[in-house]
């Protein structure tokens, strides 16, 4: 009997990469590389105790990834920008990461790369396969760097920089629905390889507004340059402004003819949630 694939899953405490290794543990399908740079957090020894390899790991360091991938069949990687040696020091160093796991990858003899970073630099690399997953504005996002103000109204208001009331902004309950999407596309290799994947489900800020009542009343609250530059340095610093500028002029995934259909999200988990019922389950109803 053949051994099952190995999949190795970066940031497998974080955010996407923690959904992403839940999710193919809970098939039963992969052994799964989990990486950390904490191998004894409480997380991690709930990945080990699920059957994951755990396996310490700095991204930023090369002997660590290239460890980390030998013996890979496939290797879902996501860097991470509040990283220490990127938020606050030196921004470039993520692309440099990601260069390097791509070369990496390729003189490991990974067959496929699921990446979100570096896709031009990763579409020469001589990777046999390659899918490029484009992730959505976190829901979780909503009152972490975005700020929610209580008003004497019992209403809330949702202040995003630059953003207004019609502006788009695909969303994605990253803790529930990257893992069983991801998990899907590898499922279905045939179907995905070199593909284009934005994971997210559609709302606007207006649609946000209107449908999440029940929660109280959420209002878009439009943030200047001059608002925000009397917020924290969560807010108030040069990457998130100019994330947000870009999502305002460009959209979350800018002007990708390869990305305009959203549904495929939907198809591959059609349980994906809505900001909407994510709100209720995060927040709950109004007394």
């Amino acid at each position: 009997m053949s051994q099952k694939p190995l999949i190795v899953v970066s940031g497998a405490t974080g955010a996407q990469g923690g959904s992403v290794a839940n999710s193919l543990l809970a098939t039963g399908n992969y052994r799964v590389r989990a990486l950390t740079r904490n191998p004894d957090s409480d997380k991690a020894k709930a990945l080990a105790s699920k059957g994951a390899e755990v396996f310490k790991c700095n991204l930023s360091i090369r002997e660590d990834v290239k460890n980390a991938l030998s013996g890979a069949d496939i290797a879902w990687i996501v860097t991470n920008f509040w990283d220490p040696s990127i938020y606050g020091k030196d921004v470039n160093e993520e692309e440099r990461q990601g260069k390097m796991i791509s070369d990496i990858a390729k003189e490991e003899g990974v067959n496929w790369l699921i990446y979100s970073h570096v896709e031009q630099y990763i579409r020469t690399s001589g990777i046999p396969n390659m899918t490029f997953a484009y992730l959505g504005f976190y829901n979780q996002n909503i009152g972490a760097n975005t700020i929610l103000i209580p008003n004497e109204n019992d209403e809330v208001e949702l202040a995003i920089s630059y953003l207004e009331e019609n502006d788009q902004l695909p969303m994605i309950d990253v803790d529930g629905d990257t893992g069983p999407i991801v998990a899907k596309i590898i499922e279905d290799a045939h179907i995905f390889i070199f593909s284009y994947l934005p994971l997210v489900n559609i709302s606007t800020i207006c649609f946000m507004v209107r449908n999440s009542a029940a929660t109280g009343t959420l209002l878009p609250f439009h943030l200047s340059d001059d608002d925000i530059a009397k917020l924290d340095a969560y807010v108030n610093n040069e990457q998130m402004k100019q994330m947000f500028k870009f999502i305002k002029e460009f959209g979350v995934f800018g002007k990708s003819d390869e990305l305009r259909d959203i549904s495929i999200a939907k198809k591959l988990h059609p349980n994906i949630k809505t900001f909407e019922q994510y709100a209720l389950e995060t927040f709950g109803k109004a007394k």
